[in-house]
């Protein structure tokens, strides 16, 4: 199928003249082939009270952790490393799906992902289920964003390896860019919005003109304001 690609998964079994494909009905039936889709999981029901995961994950999660451990032990990421949200095409009904009107395709499964910056490399990621996505709020404080929980998810076992995370306005704040040097090894750099918590008022207040830099310093955070064709 990732070879011979059709609209849907029937589309496989027709035999109507030229939009048949010989093989696929000769291997297993229609029938069959939906029934293992319907009914395919990778976990034993009886773990369910044991599980810690957001629910309706459960059948799959061993295949996401499994994947996830596996992209961590095969690479180390160079020093430059990015977070950023990925839309999974998925149209049908789902209640995770979400609805990005900014992506080309606009309805999915939302996914936070960690790559290496040089290469593209995913290693970690992090499927987004709405309120009961499972993340770390132990890591951050009460006002804090809860996407900076997101990138604490995905960016912890990284503290203590000398990395730089890039990161977008979505998940940037004074908050967050702390907490990674809590190891005195990590950093972050990233667009912020000027609306976040803690964001200085000189910094955010300043009309400036093109060229002209401000810069302030919180503590080991240091907040840059620039006029390019628009404030940055």
């Amino acid at each position: 199928m990732g070879i011979v690609q059709k609209p849907t998964a029937r589309s496989y079994f027709l035999k109507r003249g030229v939009i048949s494909t010989p093989g696929f009905a000769d291997v297993i039936s229609r029938g069959s082939f939906e029934l293992i889709c319907k009914f395919l999981h990778f976990i034993d029901n009886e773990s369910l009270p044991t599980y810690q995961g957001p629910p309706i994950l459960f059948k799959i999660y061993p295949v996401i952790s499994h994947l996830n451990i596996k992209f961590q032990t095969l690479y180390l990421p160079n020093k430059n490393t990015a977070i950023d949200e990925r839309l999974t095409v998925w149209k049908e009904h789902l209640s995770i799906r979400q609805y990005l009107p900014l992506k080309t395709s606009k309805f999915g499964i939302k996914t936070f992902k960690l790559c290496e910056s040089r290469t593209g490399y995913l290693w970690c990621f992090l499927v987004y289920t709405g309120i009961n996505t499972v993340l770390q709020l132990s890591l951050i404080t009460p006002d804090s964003p809860k996407t900076a929980a997101v990138v604490l998810e995905l960016l912890e076992p990284l503290f203590g390896c000398g990395h730089m995370l890039w990161i977008d306005n979505f998940f940037s704040s004074p908050e967050l860019a702390r907490k990674p040097k809590i190891d005195d090894s990590t950093d972050c750099v990233g667009t912020l919005k000027l609306n976040r918590k803690n964001v200085p008022k000189e910094v955010k207040d300043k009309k400036l003109e093109k060229g002209e830099i401000i810069a302030r310093h919180l503590g080991p955070v240091t907040v840059l304001k620039w006029r390019d064709k628009r404030d940055v």
